[in-house]
């Protein structure tokens, strides 16, 4: 009898606890996004910076400077369960320049919340 009622008590806490779980915000999304292309930024910054005189080194760091994507637009954010508890499959329509092109690219990448932060996976 107390099996009965440990199983009881257990299934009616998985409705509940996967109930909790909700995909982040378009916010929170977008600051992630945000987040990655600014941390692609400082690292060309710190690329320039480093070049110092040396010619050669100013060519490359300002070539890569330039071939480095510039976020414009982030839109449609869509983002699904997938893999278990709080990981989600997103999706979104991500508009950058790279080399003075303009092109909109179809997105998708994994979020998890990992220690209550939402967090890129690879």
């Amino acid at each position: 009898m107390k099996q009965v009622k440990k199983l009881t008590v257990i299934a009616l806490l998985i409705p509940l606890s996967t109930a909790c779980s909700s995909p982040p915000s378009e916010s929170i999304v977008e600051g992630l996004i945000i987040a990655q292309y600014k941390q692609g930024d400082q690292i060309v910054s710190e690329a320039v910076a480093n070049a110092g005189n040396d010619k050669t080194a100013i060519a490359m760091s300002n070539m890569m400077e330039r071939m480095m994507p510039k976020l414009e637009r982030i839109e449609n954010i869509n983002c699904d369960t997938t893999e278990g508890w709080n990981t989600y499959m997103c999706t979104a329509d991500i508009t950058q320049t790279i080399a003075g092109t303009s092109r909109i690219d179809k997105t998708r990448f994994k979020l998890s919340k990992v220690n209550g932060e939402w967090a890129l996976k690879d």
